[in-house]
């Protein structure tokens, strides 16, 4: 009996052996069923996937930019005849109306000019009579076809003296016959002071390096961006664009004016010109604006989550599953967020199968 305990023992143990190695062998070649770079049912349980496909944004870019004057809105202003600064008439900030007078300048250049108006004038007179008086003799056969041409040549440089003189009133807003020395630079349009640098007494000229008021029109102001290379496609004339900035939470609606034809060498971007409404003066100049490019209905992009997305810094990438069930990471090209997506330019086409969610650690499985 001990024999044949000690048989079937040793029976059941071989065949304890042997169901072992079976199973050894049956996990050898599930393993190797595998396809390479793939993870396991149970690593694949924590990743999410979906196919890249094309979205239709409402809004294409988020850029940086900064709030500027309107240089269409924006006066400059200096004096046009030499003299001395004899009086202010307004403040920085100050709200001015069209014409309205900004400072007086004492200048002996008003008495000139009032002087040669007065000669001009009557030098005109003078040469139109005689043309007329010529016109008559003329018609009579009293006088010599020269003469006649003579006052008649006389009359039109009589009538550009006069219109130059009128004109160098008409620069110093000065009406004729004003008996004083003291003209008044005025605003040219509608806006508020934004910069005085005037003082009383200041010695001023046309060749016045700096300009002694700076006037604009605030209503509408300028947003100009610094549009990367590759974005370039996403920006037109015309686009509409919304802005914001950190002082308000409104958005202000504007849209773009021109985009720049030279790309800057060091920083390789192009500059876009925008124009902002602001009737109620909120935007203010060197403020720093958030800038969204709205898209055109019909504009479709390809974009993929940004939790599909793996960097080192330098370098974007997602995980793509292949056809054959594999998992395999593929270097990408990416532009701006798109609604909570990123739009990619390069590397992966539409259908392609991505992790969405878990990309991190399947990039971690497939190194190990």
């Amino acid at each position: 009996m001990k024999r044949v305990a000690y048989g079937i023992a040793c029976g059941a143990v071989a065949a304890l052996l042997a169901g072992c190695g079976a199973a050894e062998e049956g996990t050898a070649h599930a393993t190797a069923a595998l396809p390479p770079h793939a993870l396991t049912p149970a690593q694949l349980s924590f990743l999410k996937f979906a196919r890249v496909g094309d979205v239709e944004p409402a809004s294409l870019a988020d850029l940086s930019g900064t709030i500027e004057f309107d240089e269409q809105h924006t006066a400059r202003l200096n004096a046009p005849a030499g003299g001395r600064v004899a009086e202010l008439l307004v403040q920085v900030g100050d709200r001015v109306a069209a014409d309205q007078p900004l400072l007086a300048v004492d200048s002996s250049d008003v008495k000139t000019a009032q002087a040669e108006y007065v000669r001009a004038d009557a030098d005109l007179r003078l040469a139109k009579n005689a043309a007329e008086r010529a016109e008559r003799l003329r018609a009579a056969r009293a006088i010599a076809e020269k003469d006649y041409q003579q006052a008649q040549e006389e009359a039109r440089k009589a009538g550009a003296d006069f219109d130059k003189a009128r004109a160098g009133l008409e620069r110093l807003h000065l009406a004729p016959g004003e008996r004083s020395s003291r003209y008044l630079l005025r605003a040219p349009f509608a806006g508020t002071v934004v910069e005085r640098k005037a003082s009383v007494g200041m010695a001023v000229g046309p060749e016045s390096g700096d300009p002694l008021v700076v006037v604009s029109d605030l209503s509408e102001v300028r947003v100009v961006l610094r549009v990367p290379e590759r974005q370039l496609p996403l920006v037109r004339a015309g686009q509409e664009i919304g802005v914001r900035v950190d002082a308000y939470p409104d958005q202000f609606p504007g849209r773009v004016v021109a985009v720049g034809d030279v790309i800057d060498d060091a920083t390789r971007t192009v500059p876009v010109r925008c124009t902002v409404s602001n009737p109620d003066r909120l935007l203010k100049p060197a403020m720093f604006a958030r800038v969204t490019l709205r898209a055109t209905p019909g504009t479709h992009v390809l974009a993929v989550p940004v939790t599909a997305l793996l960097s080192d810094g330098q370098r974007f990438r997602v995980i793509v599953r292949r056809p054959d069930g594999s998992l395999a990471e593929q270097g990408v090209e990416v532009g701006p967020e798109v609604d909570g997506r990123v739009q990619v330019l390069s590397g992966i086409v539409a259908g392609d199968e991505i992790v969405t969610d878990g990309a991190l650690f399947a990039a971690q499985e497939l190194a190990g």
